[in-house]
């Protein structure tokens, strides 16, 4: 591994620094991390459209659908990322094993736990405060079972207000992202093909409708970049995680020279 390589360089970062750099590295890798945010996002917006298109599905319930959709969504983005972090080429079928072999640990926490969290609802604060980075944990770091809880609790001990008020905003502007996508692709499709230019305001109708649903999803990958820099940004501030990709650089540089 070559820890004196990475993707980007290796040092503290603010919240809008970690937005805009989850942008520039979206922008200088879009056919990868599309194809890999693509893969992971397909089938459950497929299984959104499918279950919004009946009339008879309480749109409210999409929501919960969704939370508990985002973190399976976004994991082989983040193991793709894992990857590029340190130039190493992916590997689909290394990929594929990796993501079978943590499948337990994410069902434990991120479905079980989760529901359990969502159906107490007052409870669920837990999850963005305390358990935030349960996915880059198993995924990245590979802890197994209930080791996983008490790794991300560490991570985020004295944390937890911050980063509940940093899901809170992922959540109001991926919100405002999917609506302005829809109203914009909305009015420019009126102004294409239609004849006059309409401005429309969503309803909860529109939540079945493919435009919106884009937009929702096309936050989902992005925020899954940014939660990954976020992961590695807590890494570095808590435990020096840059020192020690140096010191393991240097190391690997004498061993090369003694040989």
């Amino acid at each position: 591994m070559l820890y004196d390589r990475t993707l980007i360089q290796i040092r503290e970062r603010s919240f809008l620094d970690l937005l805009d750099l989850s942008l520039y590295v979206i922008r200088s890798r879009p056919i990868i991390l599309g194809l890999t945010a693509l893969i992971g996002i397909a089938p459950w917006a497929a299984l959104n459209y499918w279950l919004l298109s009946e009339p008879e599905f309480p749109k409210l319930f999409w929501l919960v659908l969704l939370v508990l959709e985002v973190p399976w969504a976004t994991a082989p983005l983040t193991l793709v990322l894992g990857d590029l972090m340190f130039s190493v080429p992916p590997r689909p079928v290394q990929l594929l094993r990796t993501f079978f072999v943590c499948a337990p640990a994410l069902f434990l926490s991120q479905f079980i736990v989760r529901s359990v969290l969502l159906v107490t609802v007052i409870c669920y604060p837990f999850m963005p405060s305390q358990y935030a980075y349960l996915d880059e944990v198993v995924l990245l770091e590979r802890f197994r079972a209930f080791r996983q809880f008490k790794r991300s609790r560490t991570l985020s001990r004295g944390l937890e207000g911050d980063f509940f008020l940093r899901w809170l905003c992922q959540i109001l502007l991926g919100t405002t992202f999917a609506l302005c996508f829809w109203m914009s692709a909305t009015t420019l499709g009126s102004t294409l093909i239609g004849n006059e230019v309409t401005w429309q305001n969503p309803g909860m109708g529109d939540l079945s409708g493919v435009l919106f649903q884009t937009g929702v999803w096309i936050a989902v990958g992005f925020f899954g970049v940014y939660r990954f820099f976020s992961y590695i940004d807590l890494r570095i501030r808590l435990e020096g995680w840059e020192l020690v990709l140096r010191l393991k650089a240097v190391a690997r540089r004498l061993e090369a020279k003694a040989d």
